[in-house]
């Protein structure tokens, strides 16, 4: 009767079926369909960081000269790759970090004794030591926070950069009470929390970091265009107009400097003396009240035919190195 019993609750383990195996068992598709969902999430932060960058950038560029940005029309790619001429700044905090963490992981894999300290100064200081670490890795975001918030630049007359700046300063107060729990509550890095993805870390980095390159951006702009109108910066072109016949002339009698020509208007800003004024003037020329237009470079340009030795070529081979190819 025993081996009877026993047949038959095996054989009625055997008929149950297992949901709950099923549902503890790891879904394939489950894993690549949220590294797709992350990749685009980051490919969407990228983007639109970059185009605020670039919005900002050609605001605080083309308000410098006293040019209303919107008046130009520029297309959203435009804009975006304005974020280029700032690329090199937005990279340093990120960079750095990654130099450091690399170094680090490099030279304790090879030199155990750096592990063994690091294990020792922890086990000693504990909480004090972890401040201090994770101080040191959120301080450059913390004091251009703080320093945003007391800037009362030029460049932060814009309505747009002033409330940038306030949420700076209130975004680097909650990061530097998120150190201060995560140092003296959990115990960690908060370089570990970014590994783990913890959603809080992660948004106050992110967020301060945008932030801090918008104004980044927004100085930036603003100084380049501060060279544009003083004739230093290498790409200063002095215009002269020669208004058509009919036309009031209203030009004035200060050297003019050209911004851009977009939709049917020549751009100009009158050039200035350094320090530049405050408050440049700016006209707008449109194209039919113009009969010809006389441009040249303020600053020369390097020479690169003089790499060639020209003397020993005859004129034939000089004109075909160096003309320029005209369009049938």
């Amino acid at each position: 009767m025993s081996e009877q019993a026993e047949a038959e609750r095996v054989a009625a383990i055997e008929r149950e079926p297992a949901p709950a195996a099923s549902l503890r068992a790891p879904m394939p598709g489950l894993g690549t369909a949220q590294r797709v969902i992350e990749s685009a999430a980051i490919a969407v932060a990228t983007s639109t960081g970059l185009y605020l960058v670039g919005s900002v950038y050609t605001d605080a560029y083309y308000g410098r000269m006293s040019i209303e940005v919107t008046a130009l029309d520029l297309q959203p790619p435009f804009i975006a790759l304005q974020s280029a001429h700032v690329l090199q700044s937005l990279l340093e905090y990120p960079s750095t970090l990654l130099f450091f963490y690399l170094l680090y992981r490099m030279l304790s894999s090879h030199m155990p004794r750096l592990r063994s300290w690091y294990d020792r100064v922890y086990h000693r200081f504990g909480r004090l030591f972890l401040l201090l670490l994770n101080a040191l890795i959120v301080s450059p975001l913390v004091i251009a926070a703080f320093r945003a918030a007391t800037d009362t630049g030029a460049v932060f007359t814009s309505s747009v950069l002033s409330e940038v700046s306030q949420l700076m300063e209130t975004l680097g107060g909650l990061l530097i009470v998120y150190v201060l729990w995560l140092s003296f509550g959990p115990r960690q890095v908060i370089l570990a929390q970014v590994r783990q993805r913890k959603l809080i870390p992660i948004a106050l980095l992110f967020g301060l970091y945008l932030l801090d390159a918008l104004v980044t951006t927004a100085h930036g702009a603003a100084l380049d265009a501060e060279l544009l109108m003083t004739g230093y910066s290498d790409s200063s072109i002095a215009v002269e107009f020669t208004l058509s016949d009919g036309v009031r002339g209203t030009m004035p009698e200060a050297e003019l400097i050209l911004v851009t020509a977009r939709n049917g208007n020549y751009y100009v800003v009158e050039r200035q003396h350094f320090p530049p004024s405050g408050q440049p003037s700016a006209y707008v020329v449109p194209f039919d009240a113009v009969d010809s237009v006389r441009l040249q470079r303020v600053n020369a340009a390097d020479l690169e035919s003089s790499d060639f030795i020209v003397e020993d070529l005859d004129l034939d081979m000089v004109r075909e190195l160096f003309a320029t190819p005209i369009a049938p």
